[in-house]
C-alpha cells in the first residue's frame, strides 16, 4: 500500500501546479475527506491515499501504545482534526504522537 501511495502522490505532484495540490490539501485538511475529481484523480486513487494516512497512524502511533483509532477519537476534538491533518500531509507526526500519548496515559490513569 505505501508504494502505491508513493506512486499516486508522486505522479499528482508532478502533473498538478501548485494552486492546484495547495487547493486540494487545503480541502483535505479543513474537511478530512481527498476530492478525486479536484484532485484529478479516481476515486479509488483518493481512497488508497486516505487508507495510507489511516494505516500508518494505526500502525506506528497508536498500535505502540495499546490504542485503536476508536479509542484515540474518543480523545479527539473536532477543533484539533484540521492541525493533525495538516500534520499527516506533512509527514510531520509527531503531533499525533504527542496526542495519542497523553490519551493513552489517561486511558491508563482512568482504568479503562
Amino acid at each position: 500500500m505505501v508504494s502505491t501511495t508513493d506512486k499516486i502522490l508522486g505522479e499528482w505532484t508532478a502533473a498538478q501546479p501548485e494552486e492546484a495540490r495547495q487547493a486540494v490539501i487545503d480541502s483535505f485538511i479543513e474537511g478530512g475527506v481527498i476530492d478525486a475529481a479536484a484532485a484529478g484523480v479516481h476515486d479509488v486513487e483518493a481512497l488508497i491515499v486516505e487508507a495510507s494516512f489511516t494505516k500508518h497512524i494505526e500502525r506506528q502511533i497508536l498500535g505502540p501504545l495499546g490504542l485503536t483509532m476508536d479509542q484515540w477519537q474518543e480523545h479527539i476534538d473536532e477543533a484539533e482534526l484540521p492541525a493533525f491533518r495538516r500534520a499527516v500531509v506533512k509527514g510531520d507526526w509527531q503531533l499525533l504522537t504527542t496526542h495519542a500519548r497523553a490519551a493513552a496515559k489517561m486511558r491508563l490513569d482512568l482504568g479503562i
